[in-house]
């Protein structure tokens, strides 16, 4: 099965071989040697020279709830940015330790309003917030979230700002340090094209304040123990050997390509795929200016079920793409991940096989037109 969701993502094969390698002693002076090289690699696409990244034998979501858990107390006042699936997830997450949360809701389809933000804070009430919570890429409504506009809103506050990055780490620039984010998570199943079961924490000295003050709530997500341990090239508990092994061929697989490139080819990937399907009718559910390099999010054509668009992909062509399952978008649109290993021949191919997906539901496409716009954003991929 050919995989194209917004995550997990394909592991390229040298990151493969990486995986298959011999078990090590974790407690060995060749892992320390290979764990703190990962988390050197890891601090430019975090933008951070000072934050030491913080290696985790996890999901994504249990370093969201690790993050939480550590700097929060049960009471505690919570604003959460929700404008869209993961935004308000991240809410859900607070609640459930005890948090007192309160939800600032922005319409779907758009990033998260910094002046709203502004206005919410600048209230009487609205320096009591211990956090503040933000998904920058929401790849249910394929929307990117202005985290330096944000951030420029949060900073000079009391509030932490929390940042679920698990969908934009190595897709999107991720400026830690300059524009002042205080706890980072992301994971290694998407842009960082490793299967998944690693992830990964940055945190401010603002943040390692609070957690020091805070009574971590159960021992395997200590971050305080966590970073203690990563200083010294170790792991608190048994960490995910060989997924490490993977992460860190992965992460010079990105150098070698570098950075600024890197990010720049992700996003004529992404234009690629919509230059193509909207020739098909394929449109962009996201407002045109925040939309996401990384995940395509499309409204079916009039008359075309999106739910029957991804059977035929998966049953006809072998193609794994996904709906927006357990949300209001379910039923209306299909998203198909731009992220981590994927080609220019992976565009291609998708558009060749929507054209046929639609088609099969009586949708009348020109499909020569639809490559022709596809190549002419790929010719900007190989040069």
């Amino acid at each position: 099965m050919r995989l194209r969701v917004p995550g997990p993502t394909p592991v390229p094969p040298r990151v493969l071989r990486a995986l298959g390698q011999q078990v090590i002693y974790h407690r060995s002076s060749e892992f320390k040697e290979l764990l703190h090289d990962t988390a050197a690699m890891l601090q430019p696409l975090f933008g951070t020279r000072t934050a030491n990244p913080i290696v985790l034998t996890s999901s994504g979501t249990g370093a969201l709830e690790a993050v939480l858990a550590n700097s929060l107390r049960p009471g505690d006042r919570v604003l959460t940015l929700d404008n869209g699936h993961w935004g308000a997830r991240f809410g859900r997450l607070a609640a459930s330790l005890g948090a007192s949360v309160e939800a600032m809701s922005s319409s779907w389809g758009g990033g998260a309003d910094a002046e709203a933000l502004r206005r919410r804070l600048s209230a009487p009430d609205g320096g009591e917030f211990v956090a503040v919570l933000v998904a920058h890429n929401d790849t249910f409504t394929g929307a990117v979230t202005d985290l330096a506009a944000i951030s420029d809103v949060v900073r000079d506050t009391s509030a932490l700002l929390v940042v679920d990055a698990v969908s934009s780490l190595g897709c999107l620039p991720i400026e830690v340090d300059a524009w002042g984010l205080d706890l980072v998570v992301s994971a290694s199943q998407k842009g960082l094209m490793c299967p998944p079961g690693l992830a990964l924490v940055t945190a401010s000295e603002k943040a390692w304040r609070r957690i020091d003050k805070v009574d971590p709530r159960g021992e395997y997500f200590d971050l305080r123990r966590a970073r203690d341990m990563a200083a010294q090239g170790q792991a608190t508990f048994t960490p995910a050997v060989n997924l490490v092994r993977a992460l860190h061929e992965a992460l010079r697989m990105v150098h070698e390509t570098g950075l600024t490139q890197t990010f720049v080819r992700q996003a004529h990937l992404g234009r690629a795929l919509a230059a193509g399907v909207a020739e098909l009718g394929l449109s962009l559910y996201p407002n045109a200016d925040v939309a996401s390099p990384c995940v395509s999010v499309l409204r079916a054509p009039e008359g075309v079920d999106a739910a029957k668009i991804v059977a035929t992909m998966r049953d006809r062509y072998g193609t794994q793409i996904a709906g927006a399952r357990r949300s209001r978008l379910d039923g209306t649109v299909i998203r198909i991940g731009t992220m981590g290993y994927c080609r220019p021949d992976d565009i291609r191919l998708d558009v060749w096989q929507l054209a046929g997906a639609v088609q099969e539901q009586g949708h009348v496409v020109d499909v020569a037109t639809a490559i022709a716009a596809t190549e002419r954003e790929l010719e900007e991929v190989a040069a």
